[in-house]
């Protein structure tokens, strides 16, 4: 019979392209598996069972949710409209100036 002391237990992912990319490391230790994200630019680490994002990764241009949340931290804009493409009214800016990104409509992929 297994043991049950698993059901409870969270699960971090390294998740390539923002988290719309492939999974490259499990972990059920949040700070290794920050760590392996920065190995893979453009990464994040998100809790398994919730989705929600524990790490957006590092750079300068920073794609926040309609909820304040921070979804993406990069210095790739092509990887900041990918992701920005699969949210509702999210909202990207250059932290070292503070200004706000307007993403245009061909920057942002369709489909």
């Amino acid at each position: 019979m297994g043991c049950s002391c698993q059901k409870n237990r969270e699960q971090f992912e390294v998740v390539r392209e923002g988290g719309a990319g492939k999974v490259v490391f499990r972990s059920g230790v949040q700070s290794t598996a920050t760590t392996v994200a920065a190995r893979y630019p453009g990464s994040i680490v998100r809790n398994q069972k919730t989705g929600a994002v524990v790490s957006p990764g590092k750079g300068a241009l920073e794609l926040t949710a309609s909820d304040g949340s921070v979804l993406l931290r990069t210095d790739d804009r092509n990887l900041l409209a990918k992701v920005a493409a699969g949210h509702d009214r999210p909202t990207a800016r250059d932290t070292s100036t503070g200004d706000e990104i307007v993403l245009t409509a061909t920057e942002i992929p369709t489909g």
